[in-house]
């Protein structure tokens, strides 16, 4: 493998998460060890420590019946029994006398195994110590023990067996931990190359993605959680993408077909001028025109930037306290005129207060495009109605005209962009108050319903929760 691929590997998450599974599971192994290890050493001392005192015990009971004698002479027939290296035998009293003790060459100067002060001061019968001898390669455990007035047992033995047998132990673990070392690693590779796989999934399909195909998303396993979580958002983002896409497919077609006609009676207008001989006025009438039509177009675009930025959350609704009330009114105030023009009754149904947290801006244009649609769809002597209430914590706006209605095959349709119902074609407009209505209502969490009954009239309903929280939408 070259250098280069090397690094490479070292930089991957599969790499990383190996050797994290690898250190753990080794670390864990050599705790375990060390446990175990330690707990075998204390269960052999603390067995050496029983039988130390089931002997001293035995001694001291034998030195109150036949006194040190018959100790010495008991003693004295073990020693014959075991190796002077292995194990000793020292009798003393409390001001250093020796009194007895077995061959002790092989046990360093005797000074070294002075009374323990706790024994001296009365402050326990007896005391054990491990200790490491000069010119031995094994450490000794010693008691020291009271058996008699101003008398002290003394009994060491060499630790040889005990440790050995742990330096057996450490050295088939050494050997072993090497296995566990290769096997977790493996174990690391293949539990980690497991849990990446739907992460591999994710960027096959990110990279599909950025090479034209929109339409793929990512296939997941029921595995993991977080996994699915996250393949979960990244498809929901790829929803967006491809519906923000083709919005602007069907924008960009919108605007060749509904910008056309402007456009043609711009240039119609000022080609018959230029043709034809006018008078001042004349060209004032079509510059006057032109400017109109130059409104619509201008109209039309910020209506579509309106749509696209709230759509993609670029403008995010900024909320404040608001009258709903208020605001409705003043909105049926500057349409009035209009309704009265069509000898329309226009009728207001709300509570006299109603506090909602909202865009401003935003409501404003919101009510002012569903009334407008209501009162230009409304035949002469007809009526249209504004209510306004709370329910089931929800606050709900009807708009409710006796208007030309909606056709069952019209009504998916009518919040699309430049989407016009055959029957609305004949009336002004370019097809986008509705699809900035909804929107608006939907950016500050909020939706709008359609119901309606072709030539007896329309009822549009906005539904925003009624509790919400000052400040931006997110």
């Amino acid at each position: 493998m070259s250098l280069e691929k090397i690094i490479k590997l070292k930089n991957t998450l599969l790499f990383r998460l190996t050797v994290l599974y690898a250190g753990i599971f080794t670390l864990s192994s050599v705790l375990i060890f060390f446990a175990i290890y330690f707990k075998i050493h204390s269960v052999a001392i603390k067995d050496m420590d029983e039988e130390f005192l089931d002997e001293i015990s035995q001694y001291s009971e034998n030195m109150s019946r036949g006194g040190l004698e018959v100790i010495v002479t008991k003693i004295e027939e073990m020693a014959e029994l075991e190796d002077p290296n292995e194990e000793f035998y020292r009798i003393i009293t409390f001001e250093g006398e020796v009194l007895f003790s077995t061959n002790m060459s092989e046990w360093g100067s005797p000074d070294f195994y002075d009374i323990p002060e706790a024994i001296r001061q009365g402050e326990t019968h007896h005391v054990f110590n491990t200790l490491k001898i000069q010119g031995r390669d094994h450490k000794a455990r010693l008691v020291s023990a009271v058996i008699g007035p101003g008398t002290v047992l003394q009994i060491g033995e060499a630790l040889e067996e005990t440790e050995e047998y742990l330096d057996i132990f450490l050295s088939w673990f050494l050997i072993l931990i090497i296995i566990v070392m290769v096997f977790s690693a493996f174990l690391g590779w293949f539990m980690a190359r497991r849990a990446l796989q739907d992460m591999e999934e994710v960027t096959k399909t990110a990279t599909e993605i950025s090479n034209g195909a929109y339409d793929k998303r990512v296939h997941l396993r029921d595995q993991y959680e977080e996994i699915q979580r996250l393949g979960g958002t990244f498809n929901i983002m790829l929803d967006r993408i491809q519906n923000l896409l083709q919005s602007m497919r069907e924008v960009n077609d919108n605007i060749a077909h509904d910008l056309r006609s402007p456009l043609a009676r711009i240039r119609g207008i000022a080609e018959i001028n230029l043709m034809n001989r006018k008078t001042i006025d004349d060209y004032k009438n079509m510059a006057a025109s032109i400017v109109e039509e130059c409104d619509s177009l201008i109209d039309i675009i910020n209506t579509m930037m309106d749509i696209t930025e709230i759509e993609s959350g670029i403008n995010k609704p900024e909320l404040e306290e608001i009258d709903i009330t208020r605001l409705i009114h003043d909105a049926v105030e500057i349409f009035k005129p209009l309704a009265d023009e069509k000898r329309l009754r226009l009728n207001v149904h709300m509570e006299d207060k109603l506090i909602f947290y909202g865009d401003r801006k935003k409501l404003q244009r919101m009510v002012s495009n569903l009334l407008d649609n209501a009162i230009k769809y409304t035949p002469e002597g007809g009526s249209v109605s504004v209510t306004a209430l709370t329910e089931n914590a929800m606050l709900r706006i009807v708009f409710e005209d006796t208007g030309i209605g909606i056709s069952d095959t019209d009504i998916p349709r009518i919040f699309e962009r430049f989407y016009r119902c055959d029957k609305s074609r004949s009336q002004g407009g370019i097809g986008l108050g509705l699809s900035l209505a909804k929107a608006f209502a939907e950016a500050m969490h909020g939706t709008i319903r359609v119901k309606s009954i072709l030539n007896r009239g329309s009822a549009f309903t906005v539904s925003f929760p009624e509790h919400q929280s000052p400040g931006t939408v997110s």
